[in-house]
């Protein structure tokens, strides 16, 4: 974070989506405990749900089989989601109570807040996007596994490859969808904490 010091630029702060990145990268290895729970929990939303999206192109390409993916799964894939987005709301609104002498330095610094949740987004998304590809390849890996002794691997290993790498583009944008949803009420309550406010929680 700086300060321009061109004539364009006098009093203006600069945070750019760089320095976003790093910072937000640092957060994640100091909290490193509490980001691998985040990534886990949507990991295993994903992970789930991409469970039953390859059961289900499986079962498409060979209807012989007589075995399909009822729709009570799915509504239960939708609720585990569900919690998903409400465990780390939780684990974020406890991350913004933890960090609120960092963010009330940064604000005294001069940081906007625009800054501060583009800072929390960011880390969000780094978590989402991490737990999206692991729970998509333990969510298939397991599909491919389960079925495969099943029914047999020749079978399984005939799934087009297109709609795997759908399943994967769907999965990496649900676990990102997940993660932002549940960013947007702690990163506006970071993002309008005063500085002295902040200083004044004790952690």
């Amino acid at each position: 974070m700086g300060v321009g010091i061109g004539e364009e630029t006098v009093g203006k702060v600069e945070f750019s989506f760089r320095e976003a990145f790093d910072l937000s990268l640092k957060n994640i290895r100091r909290r490193s405990a509490r980001a691998a729970i985040t990534v886990v929990t949507i990991g295993l939303g994903i992970a789930f749900l991409t469970f039953l999206t390859t059961a289900s192109i499986f079962f498409r390409q060979h209807t012989e089989t007589g075995v399909s993916i009822g729709a009570y799964q799915y509504w239960l894939a939708f609720i585990s989601l569900l919690l998903c987005v409400a465990s780390i709301t939780n684990s974020m609104t406890i991350a913004v109570y933890e960090r609120s002498k960092e963010i009330g330095i940064i604000k005294c610094l001069g940081a906007l807040n625009r800054h501060i949740l583009l800072l929390f987004f960011v880390e969000s998304t780094i978590m989402s996007l991490i737990g999206g590809v692991l729970g998509f390849l333990c969510g298939s890996i397991t599909a491919m596994a389960i079925y495969g002794f099943r029914l047999g691997f020749s079978m399984v290993l005939k799934i087009p490859l297109v709609e795997l790498l759908f399943s994967f583009g769907s999965s990496v944008m649900g676990a990102f969808a997940i993660g932002t949803s549940a960013t947007v009420y702690p990163a506006y309550k970071a993002a309008k904490s005063e500085p002295v406010e902040a200083f004044r929680v004790e952690v």
